[in-house]
């Protein structure tokens, strides 16, 4: 009984950090590339070094922040990049698209 408490308890904590690598992640994107913009293309791997996360690290935490903006609606994938990136992803983009979700979060 414990155990699930325990990971209910994780899993809230790695969601949390998530969100607020996300924010951060998103925070550096806007002074790194889009400036406010709607639809400006951006770059997230570049501005992941502002926001202080290592994007090969192995530690996941820019990708789950990454995941929590798309999730989110703050950047969408432009199709122009996509790219396999492997089994268990279907495919990834090189570029992608800040939205007008993107300018709310920030806002918020």
């Amino acid at each position: 009984m414990f155990g699930d408490s325990e990971e209910i308890q994780r899993s809230t904590a790695i969601d949390a950090q998530a969100k607020n690598d996300g924010l951060r992640l998103l925070r550096a994107i806007d002074a790194t590339h889009a400036h406010g913009r709607e639809g400006a293309r951006v770059d997230p791997p570049r501005a992941a070094y502002e926001a202080g996360l290592a994007v090969g690290d192995g530690s996941n935490r820019y990708q789950r922040a990454l995941h929590y903006l798309i999730e989110e609606g703050a950047l969408v994938g432009d199709e122009h990049t996509e790219f396999d990136i492997g089994e268990g992803h279907p495919h990834g983009y090189a570029l992608y698209f800040f939205t007008q979700r993107a300018v709310e979060l920030l806002g918020e």
